[in-house]
């Protein structure tokens, strides 16, 4: 497949095949994807890829995660996406491997009445760590995809930070991501585009 083919048929996987993934395999994968763009080429982000018995330890904590963002999930999809989305958080569909994605920790106060330039100056830091954390995670969805792996970024981990920084001895980085990856037992259908966003300006 050619780049376009890999990002339009890239998916969220929820549903995995009981099959390690070997870890050059996964190394390969890392190194390449860390070649993302990063804000002023600092490469701030750290990657944990966890396995076995400390991963099942992390995922006990998703249970919670799913039930403070359920209101969230009824809000936005139908039921019948709830409820696939909800019991992947049960078991993170048999994935072999997470991969805890981080940031350093910034700490800060944001006043309503501030300005978006003082906002900037007060939030520019962590934004631009998030965002080439973005970047990295990207390039991780699809070199996995490449390779004939499935992955699904998930951000609703963020409502059980703290269990998951304490049970990996983490305090002072922020947890950005978290990537399931192993080989699909699944090939889920596209979902649509929503509506036009390109604005093309003065061409």
């Amino acid at each position: 497949m050619n780049l376009s083919e890999i990002i339009r048929k890239r998916r969220s996987i929820r549903k995995y095949r009981d099959k390690d993934i070997p870890r050059e395999f996964l190394q390969e994968i890392l190194q390449d994807a860390l070649w993302a763009p990063s804000g002023t080429n600092r490469q701030n982000w750290d990657i944990y890829v966890v396995r076995g018995e400390k991963k099942e330890k992390i995922l006990s904590n998703m249970v919670l995660a799913a039930e403070i963002f359920k209101p969230t999930l009824d809000r936005l999809f139908p039921e019948d996406v709830v409820k696939v989305t909800l019991n992947f958080f049960k078991n993170i569909g048999g994935a072999p491997v997470v991969l805890l994605v981080y940031i350093p920790r910034y700490t800060y106060n944001l006043e309503k009445e501030m300005g978006n330039k003082e906002k900037w100056d007060i939030e520019h830091d962590r934004i631009t760590s998030a965002l080439s954390a973005a970047a990295l995670v990207q390039n991780i969805l699809l070199l996995a995809k490449e390779k004939g792996l499935g992955t699904c970024w998930m951000t609703a981990m963020k409502h059980v930070e703290d269990q998951i920084n304490t049970e990996m001895g983490i305090t002072d980085k922020e947890l950005i991501s978290v990537v399931t990856i192993g080989y699909p037992d699944e090939n889920p259908r596209a979902p649509r585009r929503k509506g036009e966003k390109i604005h093309w300006v003065g061409y």
